[in-house]
Formats: C-alpha cells, sequence, structure tokens
C-alpha cells in the first residue's frame, strides 16, 4: 500500500484545519488562555487513573504470554501505577470543591 496523506485523505486535512480554526477563534476570543491550560491539566490528572487501569489490564490481556511484564518488574510497575491512581481518586475532591 502505497498512499500518503498527499493523495487523497481528506478526513485528515478536515480535521488538521478545525483543530487550527478553532485554536485561532479561542485565541482570538480572549478567553484566559492559562485558565483553559491548568483545566486540561485537572482534568488530565483526573482521567489518569481510568487510563493507567485499563493500560495494566490491557496488558494483562491482550499481550500474548513472553511479552507481558513478569516477576519484580510487574510488582514495581503495578505498585507505582497503584499509587498514582490513588493520588488521582484521592484528589478529585478537593478539585471538585466536594471536601
Amino acid at each position: 500500500m502505497n498512499e500518503s496523506l498527499n493523495k487523497s485523505n481528506i478526513g485528515f486535512y478536515t480535521i488538521y484545519c478545525l483543530a487550527h480554526v478553532i485554536g485561532a477563534i479561542i485565541v482570538l476570543m480572549n478567553i484566559d488562555l492559562v485558565d483553559i491550560a491548568v483545566s486540561v491539566e485537572v482534568m488530565n490528572a483526573l482521567l489518569l487513573p481510568i487510563v493507567l487501569g485499563f493500560l495494566l489490564m490491557l496488558e494483562a490481556k491482550a499481550l500474548p504470554k513472553e511479552y507481558r511484564m513478569h516477576g519484580i518488574y510487574r510488582f514495581l510497575v503495578t505498585g507505582a501505577c497503584l499509587i498514582v491512581m490513588a493520588f488521582g481518586i484521592y484528589m478529585v475532591g478537593p478539585t471538585l470543591g466536594i471536601w
């Protein structure tokens, strides 16, 4: 298959152009870009536990056995992911103003 983005991928170019146009509109509307950046990072931190959980499950189920994590490496990676997930879940309340 000898295709490139230059030939006939109208969907890619449409989304690419829309992303730039929407970004330009946001900048021209004088919206506080720092607030947007902080909000995106907060959303990233709140969604991280979900993403890590799915990645750990995917690694355990979808990969062939020879490519799965084994032994102490699996223990360390899973432990680090659980710590990060715990901090992310803990921060949901203070971030949303629940407690």
